[in-house]
């Protein structure tokens, strides 16, 4: 890794190392998109616990993937933190993560590994379909994703941006359900897409999707699960979620170490600490976040053991995700949007 590598300091400002300080410069530096209101915290407590600094770009996790690509020649980070399931087998394709073990893995179902050594789940997180109960029943609701094609739902939704790893994985979601024998999506299933986003409201900067869901403009949410929860908070409505027919997406939150690192050791001492049940357990009684190890799960808040077994898994192939998603994205900005 070069010295002119790029930091992000205070969520999306990017600088140049150059004329940095020698300190500034051997500063791990992690890509995530994680939510930017929990890195402030876990940055506080990983530097006490290793006693270097750490250095957080916070993105959309479809831009990490995509800055990752781009710096293939000349990667600018150490770190992934956080980083979806498809998302990281699409950077494993692509010859971009270091193999690496862990002692913190001991106890880890392999269901969270990656058999090839590459990358590992730290936190699970359901990619919900909800509506604000204020403005809704539940018998007025949805049961199912593939309602949302329905006329009804004209302007009841929003979709985030493509570059949202939150969208991706509903966009996976959805894809599944519409898959051929072949493992293609099928003319059906794209007219069914057609009619999906002819009625979704598609995010564009300036939109307040809290206040537009707490209106009732917007009174389905579609959204990963603590993100419905704070944008309830924020818009001061309840809600409730859906257990749709056909399960609902669960995403696994994992971490890798960039190939082309010059911190491995620093790399591996940052993951150690995010891997271990201590700091999952740490994240659950702070964020509400959801474990993926066993010991850290029984050792969580009741709440979050019990948002552990709310929803039915819907089963995706990821790794046909990691192969497809991009090029069926790819015909929805074109000829969908």
């Amino acid at each position: 890794m070069t010295l002119n590598r790029l930091l992000v300091l205070s969520g999306a400002a990017v600088v140049a190392l150059t004329g940095a300080t020698a300190a500034q410069a051997e500063s791990l530096i992690v890509y995530t998109p994680q939510s930017p209101d929990r890195l402030e915290v876990i940055e506080q407590l990983a530097e006490e616990k290793l006693g270097f600094d750490i250095e957080f770009v916070n993105m959309g996790g479809g831009a990490v993937y995509d800055r990752i690509l781009a710096e293939r020649n000349n990667p600018q980070a150490d770190v992934i933190f956080g980083l979806i399931d498809f998302l990281t087998a699409g950077l494993k394709r692509e010859g971009l993560l270091e193999q690496h073990t862990l002692e913190a893995l001991e106890g880890l179902p392999d269901i969270y590994k990656d058999p090839d050594g590459y990358f590992y789940g730290y936190r699970q997180t359901p990619i919900t379909l909800s509506f604000n109960a204020d403005v809704l029943s539940e018998e007025e609701a949805p049961t199912s994703w593939e309602e949302l094609s329905d006329p009804k739902w004209e302007g009841k939704f929003m979709i985030g941006a493509m570059t949202w790893q939150t969208t991706r994985a509903i966009l996976s979601g959805l894809f599944t359900r519409q898959l051929g024998d072949d493992g293609e999506v099928t003319d059906a299933g794209w007219e069914w897409f057609e009619a999906f986003y002819n009625n979704a409201i598609v995010f564009e900067d300036g939109m307040n999707r809290s206040e537009m869901i707490a209106s009732g403009q917007t009174p389905l949410s579609l959204n990963h699960f603590l993100g419905v929860q704070r944008d309830a908070e924020d818009g001061g409505y309840a809600y409730q979620y859906i257990n749709t027919e056909g399960g609902t997406p669960i995403v696994v939150e994992r971490n890798a170490i960039i190939a082309g690192t010059d911190m491995m050791d620093e790399a591996l001492a940052f993951l150690e600490y995010i891997q271990s049940v201590e700091f999952q357990i740490e994240n659950a009684e702070r964020f509400g976040v959801i474990p993926v190890h066993p010991d850290a799960i029984a050792a969580a808040p009741e709440e979050v053991r019990a948002n552990a077994e709310l929803l039915e898994q819907q089963v995706i192939d990821w790794d046909l995700m990691a192969a497809q998603l991009d090029g069926w994205m790819e015909r929805i900005q074109l000829d969908l949007l």
